[in-house]
């Protein structure tokens, strides 16, 4: 009788885990400066770059973290920049709905995966987000966030349509 209970706990608790990794949301493909290193995301594996990589807007980006545009302007990715295999560079700790659902980014959560919103975060500036998108301010006032919009650490929102940045 107890090995049966024991076996039941397992399978419980094995279910619990496949469920959670089911609510994870893995990001797209990209690159990013991790560590001073040059990293890339790759189908959900993180892996070291190992030579040039050409972005689809003609973007080289180097090991070293270098960035050559099309044009020939570069830049030097820092510490925490992304950049998506289109050559645009990537948004990191926010949180932001999509289909429905809070989701939170953050560079310190595996691997670069989004994941879901499971209880109330509290932004620097004060400001409350609920995992169903309500967003209650220092002040009391409160809004819903739609789908695409986001809001950053700071509590900076910027809405997908009007591409607007508004603080709250």
């Amino acid at each position: 009788m107890k090995k049966l209970f024991v076996i039941m706990v397992i399978a419980i608790s094995s279910l619990g885990v496949v469920a959670q990794e089911n609510k994870m949301m893995k990001m797209k493909d990209h690159v990013m400066m991790k560590d001073g290193k040059m990293m890339m995301m790759k189908d959900g594996k993180m892996m070291m770059m190992g030579k040039d990589m050409m972005m689809t807007n003609g973007a080289v980006v180097s090991p070293n973290g270098m960035v050559k545009m099309k044009g020939g302007k570069t830049m030097m990715m820092k510490n925490g920049d992304m950049m998506d295999m289109s050559g645009m560079m990537m948004e990191k700790d926010h949180v932001m709905m999509k289909e429905g659902k809070m989701m939170m980014m953050m560079m310190m959560m595996k691997n670069g995966k989004m994941m879901r919103m499971h209880k109330d975060m509290t932004m620097t500036n004060g400001a409350v987000v609920s995992p169903n998108g309500m967003v209650k301010m220092k002040d009391g006032k409160t809004m819903m966030m739609k789908n695409g919009d986001k809001m950053y650490m700071n509590g900076m929102m910027k809405k997908r349509k009007m591409e607007k940045k508004s603080s709250y």
